[in-house]
């Protein structure tokens, strides 16, 4: 199986091609969204105020602290395709555009 950035999101596997597709063509890190959604969804489920704000405290620490981690740790490593690609797509929210 061919994989697009030729390794995985660990650190010991490191991709060695910058990622633009798929979902990442539309937000910076898709996983990051789909943990703290994925929190959300389970404390609309079970109705519980304390996952909902444990999945809120789960995306401030991550904007906070994982994220500059990460996004200088890919700026080392890809340079000016990485600062490109960052001023194009949110960490976020998509920009939603027309489909070409």
């Amino acid at each position: 199986m061919v994989k697009n950035g030729n390794g995985t999101p660990l650190p010991i596997d490191q991709t060695t091609k910058l990622v633009l597709t798929g979902p990442y063509r539309y937000v910076r890190n898709p996983m990051a969204i789909a943990g703290v959604g994925q929190g959300i969804a389970v404390s609309i489920i079970y109705a519980s105020i304390p996952i909902f704000i444990y999945s809120l405290i789960g995306a401030i620490l991550w904007q906070l602290v994982v994220r500059p981690i990460e996004e200088n740790n890919l700026k080392k490593r890809f340079g000016k395709e990485y600062e490109d690609y960052k001023q194009k797509i949110s960490c976020w929210i998509p920009k939603l555009r027309k489909i070409t």
